[in-house]
């Protein structure tokens, strides 16, 4: 059996492997065999062979042999640690000062229908990796103490890794859960693997059961693809195979968008990068269609939004946009939010992308040296009239009728005049 204990240590980071550690330690106090599996296993080896991934996981997801809920207790205790969530399916996650960590029994599943949840018992280690979704992911390492390191490969993932290959484990994977197909097409981009023939045989005739699959899930596996470090590559694997339309009719691959996304968007928020991709998919396509895709995914308000904004703004004829003044320009882009905005700039592209760009980097926070109080004192009536002429300022800025401070304090003071004249 091969031991990687010698990758693990400059892979993972000082705490994580400390974190491994006690859990593994609190784990066999507990009476259960502890196991490191899943993505961050495939990292490790991934990082130190060919396929060296441009981006890694890295979080701890620990299978234990013979637990229940009561070991996931006696291990937040032994390691001062808290449970914060439970699933039906015996799983926790464990939270450990600032790293959260996942926590599940070895089990059995099986999917009573297609799309369906899986019914699961416990279960030995090796059908624990059986039940995974593709040979990558099916490895294990001891966290044991007298077997920490010990690779567990029964599925070749190791050959796989090396060979640049995505290979599922039984014939009807995709068909038990059509979600992995999504995750297919994240692990092919990011790590430049190609299915196997099988493989791809399988998750094209399995497409069609997405269908079946409720909109939470859809819904998280496409938002994980949206925060890959670069999605341009699975959002066009995910378009070739059929997916984006199995997900709703409407949908289709904006290549230029996407190819820009990893440029424009890293600075972003998690949520709003969520956005984003929705306001990228969503440019171009009807209201009655944006309706349809929102009750497809159900998405949370933020994200509804900006389907819609993006698909408002997207009606608007690219010439109407770009023979429109900085103020014009503002007082459109100006209610929007700005994934929706940014969205539709790296769908336009050209001249109008280049626009809103500007747009959202220095115009949409410029605002008037003078304040709404300034203003008041210098005449200017309580209410409304403060509002419009701090509008009136901010357009002079945006239109270049105005370039310095002494030019903004005479401009106000000119209305204010025109306003007493009145």
């Amino acid at each position: 059996m091969e031991n990687v204990a010698d990758l693990m240590a400059p892979r993972l980071m000082p705490e994580l492997l400390s974190a491994a550690h006690a859990v593994g330690q609190a784990a066999e106090s507990a009476g259960v065999q502890p196991f490191l599996v899943g993505g961050s296993v495939r990292d490790v080896l991934a990082d130190c062979g060919a396929t060296a991934g441009s981006e890694a996981s890295f979080d701890l997801d620990i299978a234990l042999c013979g637990a229940g809920f009561e070991t996931f207790d006696r291990i937040a205790g032994v390691t001062a640690g808290r449970i914060s969530r439970r699933s039906q399916f015996v799983t926790a996650k464990l939270q450990l000062g600032d790293l959260q960590i996942d926590l599940a029994m070895a089990r059995a599943e099986e999917y009573p229908t297609p799309g369906s949840l899986p019914v699961v018992r416990p279960g030995t280690l090796h059908e624990d990796l059986a039940r995974r979704d593709f040979s990558i992911n099916a490895m294990a390492v001891s966290l044991g103490s007298d077997s920490w390191g010990d690779l567990v490969d029964l599925h070749d993932g190791v050959a796989d890794l090396q060979e640049r290959r995505l290979r599922i484990l039984h014939e009807k994977s995709f068909r038990d859960d059509p979600t992995r197909i999504l995750r297919a097409a994240r692990y092919s981009s990011r790590l430049q693997l190609v299915p196997a023939v099988e493989t791809l045989d399988s998750l094209l005739a399995s497409v069609r059961f997405i269908d079946l699959v409720s909109p939470a899930r859809v819904r998280n596996e496409l938002v994980r693809v949206f925060l890959e470090t670069d999605p341009s590559g699975a959002m066009e694997l995910l378009s070739h195979w059929g997916v984006l339309q199995a997900i709703h009719p409407c949908l289709g691959f904006q290549a230029d968008a996407w190819g820009r996304f990893a440029t424009e968007a890293n600075w972003l928020p998690t949520h709003a990068r969520t956005s984003l991709g929705y306001a990228i998919l969503s440019c171009g396509i009807s209201e009655s269609d944006a309706k349809g895709l929102i009750t497809r995914l159900n998405p949370g308000a933020s994200e509804r939004r900006s389907i819609e904004e993006a698909v408002k703004l997207g009606r608007i004829p690219t010439p109407e946009l770009v023979g429109s003044s900085n103020s014009g320009l503002a007082r459109v882009l100006d209610p929007l939010s700005e994934p929706a905005v940014l969205g539709v700039a790296l769908v336009r592209g050209g001249e109008l992308g280049c626009r809103i760009s500007y747009y959202l980097r220095y115009h949409r926070k410029l605002r008037p040296h003078l304040t709404g109080d300034d203003l008041i004192r210098m005449g200017v009536p309580k209410g409304p009239a403060v509002g419009e002429f701090l509008k009136r300022l901010r357009e002079s800025w945006l239109d270049d009728e105005i370039s310095s401070t002494s030019e903004e304090l005479a401009l106000a003071e000119s209305l204010i005049r025109g306003l007493s004249e009145s």
